[in-house]
């Protein structure tokens, strides 16, 4: 079983991420801090320090894929969905501001009827709008 996340370079073993207890990491692109990676206790939360590495990945994943956004929000809404089902979290911050949380802690309320499932919870609809414009 794969999580693909936005783009084939971003896939990782589902054993893999079952495998990590705790950590944290970062990711430096020209000397800047751009991402923060933190696990604990079957949560993953991916903090996008910087606007750009978000719609870079997006701009790529779409391109590589040959589908429009809606077409990719199609495979996150069934990488939620297996996450959901391993009992997962990953969240997606940006600047420590969560935006999207998906799989089993996600708790969506009036964001199902835009996303038509339980595994994605828009956090902070507005910023999610800035990050991918």
């Amino acid at each position: 079983m794969i999580l693909s996340f936005c783009g084939e370079a971003l896939q990782i073993p589902m054993w893999l991420v079952h495998a990590l207890k705790s950590g944290e990491a970062s990711l430096f692109t020209g000397g800047v801090e751009t991402l923060k990676l933190k696990v604990e206790n079957k949560k993953i939360d991916v903090n996008l320090m910087n606007k750009d590495l978000l719609q870079d990945i997006l701009r790529v994943g779409v391109e590589a894929k040959g589908k429009s956004i809606i077409g990719r929000f199609t495979q996150l809404k069934n990488i939620a969905k297996e996450l959901k089902k391993e009992g997962l979290t990953v969240t997606i911050s940006h600047k420590g501001c969560v935006v999207l949380t998906l799989g089993s802690g996600a708790n969506p309320t009036i964001g199902k009827l835009v996303t038509r499932t339980n595994a994605i919870e828009i956090n902070n609809p507005s910023k999610l709008v800035q990050l991918v414009i």
